[in-house]
């Protein structure tokens, strides 16, 4: 790795993240050498390098393999994805058929979630995808970093989330160095439903259309090719719907057309709110602001609201519909 050295004698910033966003990943020990590049000093080790490899910007990596020849990288995320996470995934990720899920739901019910979810990345390495949106899913994430395996991270953008969210997802991200795919519903679907129905039709109708075209279509795109991903469910979020998850199970909701089923992890499911607040504060996980303005659920603006003083934490969303609706369609197996 080559790190600049500025003309006051302070390090580089983005050299600086550069090494950060390693550490968090658990990358920071593949670094065999670091070469200082002294800003006005061409002839420093690095400033001759940079030369010699025509790259402008530090940091850099450059990477040699046996026979002598130089990869070289610019961004820490490019060098992430294309020379480390391959590497430290424990070797090739395991076969369709070579995983039981119902093997693995008897040996987890004794496991803490951080040793299942350890499991689940070495498994699947960055075919592991975190679904991301509130304060179960960053401790999935703030797990899996310290695990130092690979996994990779996405969130869907419904167009009506609140500013604080969106603000939250550029935190997150920076915090852990870790790249937030984002996918937003599809203006195919999307257009002709409000052209039809309008903004708010879902407070008339409910909310499934509108969810449907805003969560459970982008989803299907964030999980296609994936052959595993993990969620921040808990039991007790929704008794009237929950109560029958498991930890890991085929998801058969999400068959591809090749007939590819991927694996759904639950690691959290027998947690309640209160273990899932009492490891954000005891561990520095940032988490929605909008949690200390009284929201314990935060999904989309128009459909949540701070809860009521006793009510069960699900009782803001979707207000105005019957307790056994109060699900999007992501956790429901359309299949049945």
């Amino acid at each position: 790795m080559v790190k600049k050295i500025l003309l006051d004698g302070s390090p580089c910033p983005k050299c600086a993240q550069a090494e950060q966003i390693l550490r968090k990943r658990g990358y920071w020990d593949c670094i065999e050498r670091i070469v200082i590049a002294r800003e006005g000093d061409a002839e420093s080790e690095g400033m001759r390098l940079a030369s010699e490899l025509d790259v402008e910007l530090a940091p850099f990596f450059v990477v040699e393999d046996d026979s002598g020849d130089r990869r070289v990288h610019t961004r820490v995320f490019e060098f992430i994805k294309s020379e480390l996470e391959d590497a430290s995934s424990g070797g090739p990720p395991v076969s369709e058929g070579s995983f039981d899920p119902v093997e693995a739901q008897r040996r987890y019910r004794d496991m803490d979630p951080q040793s299942i979810l350890a499991e689940a990345q070495s498994l699947f390495g960055t075919d592991l995808t975190l679904a991301f949106s509130g304060a179960e899913d960053v401790v999935l994430i703030d797990m899996a970093s310290k695990n130092g395996r690979p996994f990779s991270v996405f969130s869907l953008d419904t167009g009506r989330l609140h500013g604080e969210t969106y603000a939250y997802l550029d935190t997150v991200s920076a915090h852990y160095g870790v790249p937030i795919d984002v996918y937003t519903p599809d203006p195919a679907l999307l257009e002709p439903f409000l052209k039809e129905k309008g903004m708010n039709s879902f407070y008339r109708e409910g909310h499934r259309e509108c969810c449907g075209i805003r969560k459970v279509e982008p989803l299907g795109r964030a999980l296609a090719g994936r052959r595993a991903w993990a969620t921040g469910l808990r039991r007790d979020q929704s008794p009237a719907t929950r109560t029958d998850l498991v930890h890991v199970e085929r998801d058969s909701a999400h068959t591809d057309a090749s007939g590819r089923t991927p694996v759904k992890f639950n690691p959290l499911l027998d947690w309640d709110a209160q273990a899932v607040w009492d490891y954000i504060r005891a561990n520095g996980v940032p988490y929605n602001p909008l949690h200390d303005a009284g929201y314990r659920s935060i999904g989309c603006e128009p459909c949540t609201r701070p809860s009521r003083p006793g009510e069960h934490e699900r009782m803001a969303r979707w207000w105005w519909e019957a307790e056994t609706r109060r699900e999007c369609g992501l956790h429901v197996d359309r299949s049945k």
